[in-house]
């Protein structure tokens, strides 16, 4: 608000309001009683608004010496004055789009996506993004490419509702331009933004922490170099972390001695073939019900699909209804030892049963994945 009230626009609409009271009350004073026309005050108040923007509808004139003398300096005055309106208002959203494309505009963004990092990956993740279902509501890239690139992005994934904001993703002040206290995720991936800075698992860490300091709910997707790493992400809060290479030599190993696998597994991931991998949330009508009555709800609606398993969002239980009420130096030891341990006793996780018993019952907290078959070109 404060910032609102120091803006030129605020300033050029006050002057005009201000203008206005005072212009309306003095031609009123002047032609009221002698001019049938300004029977109120918001009589002069039309009068000072037809004027100001040059209108001229004629239906009210002033006939006295003193409201002419009136009319007449709105006449010369009134054209200046929304012109600085004008141009106020034409500087302040000029300002907006050179902030914007600078990336230094403040996102106020609610339910976000925060894309911390760029790489040689990072086209590729925003490609599948785009042809996912989004449960956000658009993504904020925070890192440092040259202007040029960073338009070229904007305009190539505009579907995907894209801001930047430029800057260190490792630093609170640009964590907070980009609205990291309303973020709902974080994909933190290592930075190659600016030459400068070189591919590393340290400036990972400090994000990681830095974005769940700053907003403990966030979900942080980290990707992490090194498989040594990945405690000191877990320890950071981080809630998946993603390594490179983690199963190169698993598809090595296949392709020697189940060929044929891998390349089932690299259609379905890069979807150059006919079918995907599609994660869908458990009907309510099949709350309570058994996975058997999945099965049949997944063949009824399309005997292609192949209904692969079960998984499950859930939080971890709260170690603090387990301490004494008293808070003796015995359970300040566990707490600490439980942090220590890079443990969040409210984080949430996901568990994936493949294949599991038909009677097992569903949930609200249930979901399902399905090998699905795709029939549209348009939808690959």
């Amino acid at each position: 608000m404060l910032r609102w009230r120091r803006s030129g626009v605020f300033r050029a609409t006050l002057l005009v309001i201000i203008g206005t009271i005072i212009s309306a009350w003095l031609i009123f004073a002047f032609e009221h009683g002698s001019n049938h026309a300004f029977k109120s005050f918001w009589d002069g108040v039309w009068w000072v608004l037809v004027t100001i923007s040059t209108v001229g509808y004629g239906d009210i004139v002033p006939i006295t010496s003193g409201g002419r003398i009136i009319a007449v300096l709105m006449m010369l005055f009134g054209i200046a004055l929304l012109s600085v309106i004008t141009a106020t208002v034409a500087s302040a959203f000029v300002t907006q789009k050179l902030k914007e494309g600078k990336g230094l505009q403040e996102i106020k963004w609610k339910d976000h996506l925060l894309f911390c990092g760029w790489n040689a990956q990072s086209e590729e993740i925003l490609t599948i993004l785009a042809k996912q279902p989004k449960n956000y509501s658009g993504i904020v890239l925070i890192n440092q490419l040259p202007e040029d690139t960073v338009i070229e992005l904007l305009t190539r994934f505009a579907d995907l509702h894209v801001k930047f904001v430029r800057g260190d993703f490792t630093k609170e002040i640009v964590l907070n331009r980009a609205g990291v206290s309303k973020a709902q995720i974080a994909l933190v991936v290592p930075d190659e933004s600016t030459p400068m800075a070189k591919k590393s698992d340290e400036r990972t860490i400090l994000a990681t922490l830095s974005l769940k300091t700053l907003n403990p709910k966030i979900r942080v997707i980290a990707h992490a170099l090194d498989r040594d790493n990945v405690p000191h992400l877990t320890k950071a809060k981080a809630d998946e972390v993603i390594i490179s290479d983690a199963f190169t030599s698993h598809l090595m190993a296949t392709h020697v001695a189940a060929p044929g696998i891998p390349q089932f597994l690299e259609q379905l991931i890069t979807e150059a073939g006919n079918a995907r991998l599609s994660r869908y949330p458990v009907p309510d009508k099949l709350i309570g019900q058994t996975y058997a009555r999945l099965q049949e709800h997944v063949r009824n609606q399309n005997p292609q699909n192949i209904l692969l398993g079960l998984g499950e969002m859930h939080e971890s239980f709260d170690l603090n209804n387990l301490l004494s009420s008293d808070y003796s130096y015995l359970d300040e030891f566990i707490m600490r030892k439980f942090q220590e341990a890079g443990r969040n006793v409210n984080e949430k996780r996901i568990q994936f049963q493949l294949a599991p018993s038909p009677e097992m019952v569903l949930n609200k907290n249930h979901f399902y994945l399905i090998l699905e078959k795709i029939n549209d070109e348009k939808d690959r």
